[in-house]
């Protein structure tokens, strides 16, 4: 995989965390009530257009590599959500939950070197 790919893949992981963390944004105001809920809409919109260049920066990768290559690299995306969450909406997970995350990285590390 050349570094070209590589960016491709990174920064489309980076544009999904950003979409699905605006997306959570939104839809937790949109439930606060009228007055809390303002600027809902925008973090919606912005939510759609970071999954639509995630969408496209996968759909580029994915002319470049080889879908058995680039696919165990979606993996990662369950970590940088986690991080995402807890660094920009506070969330926490328990112990269980880091372990399920350290096994999807760890069984995407076993699928890429094979």
């Amino acid at each position: 995989m050349n570094l070209t790919a590589w960016g491709l893949v990174f920064i489309s992981q980076l544009a999904l965390v950003a979409g699905q963390i605006f997306l959570k944004r939104a839809m937790s105001r949109r439930e606060l009530g009228e007055e809390k809920a303002r600027g809902w809409i925008e973090q919606l919109i912005i939510g759609i257009a970071a999954m639509t260049i995630w969408f496209l920066l996968w759909l580029g990768a994915m002319h470049q590599v080889e879908l058995s290559k680039l696919m165990p690299l979606e993996g990662i995306s369950p970590l940088l959500i986690v991080l995402g969450a807890a660094a920009f909406l506070g969330e926490r997970l328990n112990g269980r939950g880091w372990a399920g995350v350290g096994l999807t990285c760890l069984g995407v590390l076993l699928v890429s070197v094979s």
